[in-house]
């Protein structure tokens, strides 16, 4: 993963939410014709009017065959490490992409170790699963 440099005002120990984005070229794509509008930049905005909030951007996931891509987990701000994340498809459609939006905006998973129990009954239909902590460094070898 790669850090798109986008993230909240922080200050000391600040928690929210913490949201991978799939930057491949189909994704990226799709996310320009979501609603007329470049869904990568409304999701940049939201995340850096939010408290504690952190985007980044991924290469292509190769989960093409979903649409557009988001993995959304709680980010610890002492530590910085986050939860598991609840990975969503369909984002590049706009009902799903303005209920990620308005879920990240109100600080999106509550509970670190629990990301799905507060998913929006607007994207259920979204949830591809429920996947590891969004690890932001290559794995020591």
């Amino acid at each position: 993963m790669k850090h798109t440099d986008v993230s909240s005002p922080t200050g000391p120990g600040a928690s929210g939410p913490f949201v991978a984005l799939c930057a491949g070229h189909r994704c990226n794509a799709l996310h320009r014709l979501a609603d007329g509008h470049d869904g990568t930049d409304r999701l940049r905005s939201t995340i850096a009017t939010g408290r504690g909030a952190v985007l980044v951007s991924t290469e292509c996931l190769g989960a093409c065959a979903n649409g557009a891509v988001a993995a959304v987990a709680r980010r610890d701000g002492s530590t910085g490490k986050t939860g598991p994340a609840v990975w969503l498809g369909g984002m590049d459609q706009s009902d799903a992409l303005d209920a990620l939006l308005t879920w990240i905006a109100s600080g999106g998973p509550p509970l670190i170790d629990m990301p799905a129990d507060d998913v929006p009954p607007a994207l259920h239909d979204s949830v591809l699963g429920i996947g590891n902590p969004i690890r932001t460094t290559a794995p020591k070898r």
